[in-house]
């Protein structure tokens, strides 16, 4: 133990303390451990062994075994993890889902921030958000390459009756129309004032131009319209020169 943890007791005196192996396999003890159990926190892995993770904690280190891995732990990421006690021996644990919660105050349209604690191929994402709420990304939403750990930025689009949240990764409509639009407007800027698609093109023609669905290019290029800085054609669209 730490010299202020034992400055008031004398050799033989009978203390309550935690126990853990910190990253050298030394056994520690702590009577002040600054962590509660049952509560999540987002701590780092700083070296991955046979037995199990090292994570960084204040004052040291705490080690996961691997029956407690949920997923494939990467050194330097940081996870969602909880601490649990067996005999008095402190340990890391991934295996968070009991521990969250549904009562919050979130709405719909609210932006957050999480991290991802579980994949399911055929569900989506499962995010811990401020290492207390449980949410959902389902699959259809989860574009591109996302790991467990992996701290993200969301959007609620939807609180159900029980409490339960689901994320989207995409802004509302009327807020991608701006991005949208000045994605097409970059387009035109540097392609001569004129684009080979139009609202009549094909879904598959409008997203190898712009990566975007055809619902989206029409919402951008009806903005771009109305605000006279594109003319729209059958088979084209152009800049307006002013």
């Amino acid at each position: 133990m730490d010299k202020d943890q034992v400055k008031d007791f004398r050799q033989n005196d009978k203390v309550d303390a935690y126990l853990y192996r910190d990253l050298n396999e030394v056994l520690r003890a702590s009577r002040n451990l600054p962590y509660e159990l049952g509560k999540i926190y987002a701590l780092k892995a700083v070296d991955v062994t046979k037995k199990g993770v090292y994570f960084e904690i204040k004052g040291g280190h705490a080690f996961l075994p691997f029956e407690e891995r949920t997923y494939k732990i990467l050194k330097d990421m940081v996870y969602p993890v909880t601490f649990k006690e067996e005999d008095g021996y402190l340990y890391l644990t991934s295996k968070i889902r009991d521990l969250l919660i549904t009562d919050h105050n979130f709405k719909e349209n609210d932006i957050v921030k999480g991290r991802i604690y579980s994949i399911n191929k055929s569900i989506g994402a499962f995010v811990v958000i401020d290492n207390k709420f449980d949410s959902l990304i389902r699959i259809k939403e989860l574009k591109g390459v996302y790991i467990e750990g992996e701290e993200i930025t969301a959007r609620v689009k939807e609180v159900k009756s029980d409490g339960k949240i689901e994320l989207s990764l995409r802004q509302r409509a009327y807020l991608e129309i701006n991005n949208d639009s000045d994605k097409i407007l970059d387009y035109l800027y540097q392609n001569g004032g004129v684009c080979e698609v139009s609202d009549k093109s094909s879904p598959e023609k409008i997203y190898s131009y712009f990566a975007m669905s055809k619902s989206s290019f029409k919402r951008a290029i009806g903005r771009l319209y109305k605000n006279k800085d594109i003319k729209i054609f059958n088979n084209r669209i152009e800049l307006n020169e002013r």
